[in-house]
């Protein structure tokens, strides 16, 4: 253990914190504890319970029984279970949708649901359930920040499949995640590159179903940020198997035009936040959350970048659910096909009209859609303004909707 982990676990963690009926032994941030020796501390004492990590909107937990790792969940959309077989090709997403609708019916989980439809193997689920758990671990090493508190004893009480993880290798993967990054960085210093085939991509050999699915929505015209939407995948899978291509000679990465830069050309932190700002009090909230979302890309550890994101954010979904539109609007589509296929739909505009039945809130849709749920707002906000879908009020368990609620169009 490090001596300044030893320290601290003394005059810190000798102290219990209560919070109502849950007993608290640990408490503090990733800006001054790192990950590594937070989780190395846990399983060396043999700890039971919930370690709960939040970093903005983002809320991961690990569960540990005797100092192992048993398992992970997040809140991430594309770290769900169904978007994580999908990216991965273990399922399609009619499968999927299929099995979101039983899931609503039944309350039943979604794996064991796609098991008895025989979409997967159960010896194929249980190991990519460890493989989302690792990779949802992993995901937190990246974050410059976040606050954590470690809950003794505590573990959900829903059905759960145990991985007892060893935290020594979890570390090391993670750990190595990070040094991957800041390579990868340096080539995609942001989701809003463009990746362009030099030769046929379809021919690429060595690559899995998962991979192969990704590569098949490079069209020389999609952002990073725009196939990793329509592939459910994470941000690190595309961005890392892109980057191999790219070192490969395979694909080249155009970025996009951005005001402001360095002596080299390419846009610095400071301009993308002044261009972010400007756009803001313009009301041009996609430009604006662009900007300020490369800025933070580029200088992670800057706090200017993410207090002025965040900001923005929250100012955008205020004005949207203002607007009415919220994660329980029921979007319908109100254009005729002929309407559709005559317009300039981009493709994540084009991508989520697929989604809409007319009977899915926007948050059930977050199910079958790994965006975020900013992001979604956004994009519905959009669509309904320009006359695509309309906006149905939330309804009551019967089905009727709420009383004194009113479409929007």
């Amino acid at each position: 253990m490090h001596s300044s982990l030893a320290a601290w676990s003394i005059s810190q963690y000798s102290h219990r914190a209560i919070i109502g009926p849950v007993i608290m032994g640990i408490v503090g941030n990733l800006r001054t504890m790192q990950l590594e020796e937070l989780l190395q501390w846990l399983s060396q004492s043999k700890k039971n319970g919930t370690l709960e990590i939040v970093s903005g909107k983002t809320e991961k937990k690990v569960f540990f029984k005797d100092g192992l790792i048993l398992s992970s969940a997040s809140n991430k959309p594309e770290e769900y279970l169904g978007h994580f077989l999908v990216s991965h090709g273990l399922i399609n997403e009619a499968q999927l949708n299929r099995a979101v609708e039983l899931q609503e019916k039944s309350r039943t989980l979604l794996g064991m649901i796609l098991v008895k439809n025989g979409a997967i193997a159960e010896r194929d689920l249980t190991r990519m359930l460890r493989l989302k758990a690792e990779e949802s671990i992993y995901d937190i090493f990246s974050w410059a920040e976040g606050d954590f508190r470690f809950l003794d004893d505590i573990l959900p009480e829903s059905a759960m499949v145990p991985m007892r993880m060893d935290v020594t290798g979890i570390v090391m993967e993670g750990v190595q995640r990070v040094d991957e990054w800041r390579r990868i960085r340096q080539v995609i210093p942001d989701e809003r590159m463009i990746p362009v085939g030099i030769v046929d991509l379809s021919t690429l050999p060595g690559l899995g179903p998962g991979d192969r699915r990704i590569m098949d929505h490079v069209d020389d015209q999609r952002t990073i940020e725009e196939i990793r939407d329509m592939t459910h995948s994470t941000e690190f899978q595309v961005s890392k198997l892109l980057f191999d291509q790219y070192q490969a000679g395979h694909v080249k990465l155009v970025k996009l035009r951005s005001g402001g830069g360095d002596a080299t050309g390419a846009p610095t932190a400071a301009a993308l936040i002044e261009a972010g700002r400007a756009h803001m009090k313009e009301g041009e909230f996609d430009a604006s959350l662009r900007h300020l979302r490369a800025a933070k890309a580029l200088e992670p550890d800057n706090p200017d970048a993410q207090q002025v994101l965040t900001q923005a954010e929250k100012k955008v979904r205020e004005y949207i659910e203002k607007a009415g539109v919220t994660l329980s609007s029921i979007p319908q589509v109100t254009a005729t096909m002929e309407q559709l296929t005559s317009s300039k739909l981009s493709p994540q505009e084009g991508f989520m009209l697929t989604r809409i039945n007319g009977t899915y809130d926007i948050q059930s849709i977050l199910k079958i859609t790994p965006m975020p749920q900013l992001d979604a707002l956004m994009l519905f906000w959009k669509l309904s303004q320009a006359g695509y879908i309309r906006l149905l009020p939330p309804r009551n368990p019967s089905g009727t909707p709420l009383r004194g609620a009113t479409p929007m169009r």
